[in-house]
């Protein structure tokens, strides 16, 4: 069977990248179904950084509270949103994944994300989208303050997770900048003076390549067995919520992935088949995760033995 849209798995981009799995077998852990039942399971049980993979439990959250009445177009004020935004840690200056998602809504920002006009209303499902279609870090923030923390319990449990390291992206940036310090969620978003403090660590000296990877190894944690159950509902369950959570993930296939410093991760679902991948290291090619979700449902064998399972 070969997945809609996929690669050969030895041809380019990915000759490269199984090149580099075949040295790093310790460095990957994958689970994969296909449509035709084969199965590949390599170190399932590994915990690693999830990085933004963890954002589809907030997502069937809030799917799920769709389908139970509330408004998708419940009107949200932007500087609501902007309370979970740490100003970093989602990309380049001036070109964030907060900033992304605020200008594709037309509203201006500066160049840290932050609305200049924090009375601009927004519908609740376009903080929602934004979460998935440029990764954006405040949205989860936002909507599990909006939907409470029983509501994302409540869906990892549904999905298949019920042990799922649920954190404030706020305040694991936020932890990047105050090595030691508990969450500071709850004090960014209240106190304005530490929202100033923040800003000046910010706009001071980049935290050093070894102390981002110290951080890196102790944010949410998990597993690609968790994972691939997680996607595996999503893309069979015949429930209100999980159809509305595959419209967001970009119906075939459904995808949401996530990268932190030497770490990669996704869970993708198509054509009867499910793949979660989760990868920490140094240089792996940098190659376009959607395609090697499809190439590895393409071609299992090829794959286990590039990580040397045996059938």
């Amino acid at each position: 069977m070969t997945a809609k849209g996929s690669a050969p798995a030895g041809g380019e981009p990915f000759a490269a990248f199984r090149a580099w799995l075949a040295g790093h077998r310790g460095d990957v852990s994958v689970v994969a179904e296909d449509g035709a039942g084969r199965r590949l399971s390599h170190l399932p049980d590994v915990p690693r950084a999830l990085a933004s993979t963890i954002k589809v439990v907030p997502l069937l959250a809030y799917t799920t509270a769709v389908a139970g009445g509330l408004d998708p177009d419940e009107p949200v004020r932007v500087g609501d949103w902007d309370a979970f935004h740490p100003f970093d840690g989602d990309g380049p200056l001036g070109a964030g994944a907060h900033h992304r998602a605020l200008t594709a809504l037309g509203i201006a920002c500066d160049e840290y994300g932050v609305a200049r006009d924090p009375e601009r209303l927004v519908p609740l499902d376009a903080i929602a989208t934004a979460m998935i279609s440029v990764s954006d870090n405040a949205a989860p923030d936002y909507l599990r303050a909006r939907l409470g923390d029983e509501a994302l319990r409540a869906a990892a449990t549904d999905g298949g997770w019920p042990d799922a390291d649920l954190r404030w992206f706020c305040g694991e940036t936020l932890r990047s900048l105050f090595p030691g310090d508990p969450d500071l969620t709850a004090r960014f978003t209240a106190d304005p003076a530490f929202r100033r403090e923040v800003l000046d660590r910010v706009r001071g000296e980049p935290i050093s390549a070894e102390a981002e990877w110290a951080w890196t190894q102790k944010t949410a944690q998990g597993t690609a067995a968790r994972l691939f159950a997680f996607h595996r509902h999503l893309a069979t369950a015949d429930t209100p919520a999980a159809a509305l959570a595959r419209h967001k993930l970009g119906g075939d296939p459904l995808y949401k992935g996530g990268s932190l410093p030497r770490t990669r991760g996704f869970g993708l679902s198509t054509d009867g088949g499910t793949v979660a991948v989760l990868f920490t290291g140094t240089d792996f090619p940098d190659v376009p995760l959607p395609g090697l979700g499809l190439a590895i449902l393409a071609d299992l064998p090829t794959f286990a033995r590039d990580l040397g399972v045996r059938r």
